[in-house]
């Protein structure tokens, strides 16, 4: 029996993009499938029957799981009906058929062999390439597709290579020098079965000859053709075309290498004058936005699925947890993200902030305080460790505590301030109540002497009616009441 594994589930471009743990926890559901095609569990069944832990704690590894189940649902890979998620509430989870091309097909056998859901992923990354002669990928694409920096990356893959979970075919030299006297390398190769590597294709460039060389471009160039090519339409082969916004976006995110040099070739020819420079600046620029906007948009969704993350001074963004955050060193992290609304991660912050600001030559800046930025990563971390999302309100009390302990006297003076900002808020308070005792005192004294008004204006009335009565003798006649109208 297999699990159907849609490739989608490995593209960050894709709206279907798991995860490792919710990777796992997809394949854990398709192997407890009935006859029918659902699902019948809770979280707590899952955690008991589970194979592997994704936390050392109980408590975190349901958590976990249930952040998993409910990313599924949200990403519309399974269904279920649940109005308050708890730990032995009842699901009945129902698989979605969605709207991706290709699949991978995982054994129950396979899966169940996996002693982490990292391991799993990794697999299902490279086997979903096993017909198309292998994954042709470089440590920067692992560390993006499994969310870590490129150090972890290295090692992650060196790992499971070492154990046998994938095997790597290392990439040979090309007549590229990328510096002096060093040539480019092309990218490693990986398999699910074993492959023999050929020496040659690992030797160093200082022993590379020309022959050699020659040899394993012609060996690796008839891999991967295909896959380089760009499908997408496009009018840079037009001859007298004239260009638009979408041709420049195609020629700065396309991998197709034939493509570029043409492009450029026409990018040279129209900017030889002003009018044809100022057309290819207009468009490149226009382009380029939409390049940034569509990684911002990116970002953004990839955000929507982490609990906690950073990005690093290469711009990488990882997601962090406690399994990976001890991996991650302070010295290449540039932000920390958190959540402003407590939903989801939206906004991020410097590192440098656990450091005092400074301001020289009319320029905001931080002082060179590295012993502090230590201080609030070893607090980030603890707060990762709990599994709770970073907010605004946790951000400044983790800086609060290193300023607190790095400046004592500040947590004196920030008594002070806060008993004199109590005194002036009873102070505050107090005038407010008198402003509105006044208020309500004035309108009294309005309405008093409204109603005295009234009084002395009856008073007056009947003392009109009667002199009126004095002065007629006939008590019948009251005709005297037509003159008061």
């Amino acid at each position: 029996m297999f699990i159907k594994c849609y490739n989608s589930f490995a593209d960050y471009s894709s709206q279907y993009k798991l995860t490792q743990d919710e990777f796992y926890i997809y394949c854990y559901l398709y192997t407890n499938r009935t006859y029918e095609e659902y699902v019948l569990t809770s979280v707590d069944l899952i955690n008991q029957t589970l194979n592997i832990s994704f936390s050392n704690k109980e408590s975190n590894n349901k958590k976990i799981i249930m952040n998993c189940l409910l990313n599924l649902k949200q990403k519309g890979i399974i269904s279920f009906e649940a109005d308050q998620l708890k730990n032995n509430t009842a699901l009945y989870i129902t698989f979605k058929e969605i709207e991706a091309k290709g699949f991978e097909n995982i054994s129950y056998e396979k899966f169940r062999s996996f002693k982490n859901a990292t391991d799993c992923y990794i697999y299902f990354c490279v086997a979903r390439y096993q017909k198309l002669n292998g994954f042709e990928a470089s440590y920067n694409d692992w560390a993006s597709i499994l969310n870590v920096s490129r150090k972890t990356a290295i090692e992650m893959i060196e790992d499971v290579c070492k154990r046998g979970i994938i095997y790597k075919k290392i990439g040979g030299y090309t007549d590229e020098e990328i510096r002096s006297n060093q040539k480019k390398q092309e990218k490693n190769r990986y398999y699910i079965q074993k492959v023999e590597q050929k020496e040659k294709d690992v030797t160093e460039t200082s022993a590379t000859s020309s022959k050699e060389t020659v040899q394993i471009v012609q060996e690796n160039d008839t891999t991967n053709t295909n896959n380089k090519q760009e499908e997408r339409e496009h009018n840079w082969y037009v001859k007298g075309s004239e260009l638009t916004v979408d041709d420049f976006y195609i020629y700065l995110t396309t991998n197709d290498e034939k493509l570029k040099k043409q492009a450029e070739f026409r990018i040279n020819a129209i900017s030889k004058n002003e009018k044809g420079k100022y057309i290819v600046e207009s468009l490149m620029k226009e382009a380029q936005e939409k390049v940034k906007d569509e990684k911002r948009k990116q970002e953004r969704e990839m955000l929507k699925q982490m609990t906690n993350a950073v990005r690093l001074k290469d711009g990488t963004i990882v997601a962090v947890d406690e399994k990976n955050i001890d991996t991650i060193d302070v010295n290449e992290v540039d932000c920390i993200f958190y959540s402003y609304y407590g939903q989801h991660l939206e906004t991020e912050v410097e590192i440098q902030i656990f450091q005092p600001t400074i301001y020289e030559n009319g320029i905001l800046g931080y002082e060179n305080r590295p012993d502090m930025i230590h201080r609030g990563w070893e607090l980030y971390i603890e707060h990762v460790k709990t599994c709770e999302m970073l907010t605004l309100s946790k951000c400044e009390e983790i800086k609060d505590q290193v300023f607190d302990e790095f400046f004592p006297e500040r947590k004196e003076e920030k008594k002070v301030i806060s008993k004199k900002k109590k005194e002036r808020e009873i102070i505050d308070i107090a005038t407010i109540v008198m402003e509105e005792w006044e208020k309500d005192e004035k309108k009294r004294e309005e309405e008093q002497k409204e109603q005295q008004d009234r009084q002395s204006r009856l008073l007056q009335f009947l003392d009109e009616i009667e002199k009126k009565r004095k002065v007629y003798n006939d008590d019948d006649d009251l005709s005297f009441l037509d003159e008061l109208d």
